[in-house]
């Protein structure tokens, strides 16, 4: 057994600190959150270096301004040349894996059938960009296939009127299949 720390690494998109209860919102229930938050670390005082995914993205993974990646936007690529904590991780003994999505690199379903990766370090690479099957290689409508569900069976808002749509049941969740 190793003395190294293992590391859960969990990126959520627009979640911002006062929608986890143990950070101090009352009004929400996230006990899975808070115990880890209570069992690891909780940044309370983190900033982002860009309010837009990959700019975002690019910079955590890099330790480095968006500026310094050449990833300013969303739509450009991360440069092959980029190192990025996950490479470094695994070049250290780390088995290293993914599960939703990466989002370095253009994605456009009509480009491309999955997100062009560089050398990530990443072992596992379970990849979904959202929860729309229009990419053939999305893991998480893999999995709904495998426990036979389908996406559209499962996202049929009614047009118009949001808020009466039930949502996905829990077990057939993007959430649930990241985890």
């Amino acid at each position: 057994m190793s003395d190294r720390p293992n590391v859960l690494w969990i990126c959520t998109d627009q979640q911002r600190f006062d929608t986890i209860h143990c950070l101090g919102n009352a009004h929400i229930n996230t006990p899975n959150l808070d115990r880890l938050a209570d069992e690891g670390m909780a940044f309370t005082r983190a900033y982002s270096q860009s309010p837009v995914c990959t700019p975002s993205r690019a910079a955590f993974l890099t330790g480095r301004y968006p500026r310094t990646t050449r990833c300013r936007q969303n739509g450009q690529k991360m440069p092959a040349d980029e190192v990025l904590v996950t490479r470094l991780l695994a070049d250290e003994g780390y088995d290293c894996g993914l599960a939703g999505k990466l989002h370095l690199a253009p994605c456009e379903p009509k480009v491309c059938d999955y997100e062009e990766r560089i050398d990530d370090g990443y072992r596992v690479f379970h990849w979904s960009h959202h929860p729309n099957p229009d990419w053939e290689r999305n893991a998480y409508t893999e999995w709904l296939t495998e426990r036979g569900q389908r996406w559209e069976d499962l996202y049929h808002p009614i047009q118009g009127h949001f808020q009466t749509w039930p949502g996905v049941p829990a077990e057939y969740h993007q959430t649930t299949w990241c985890a």
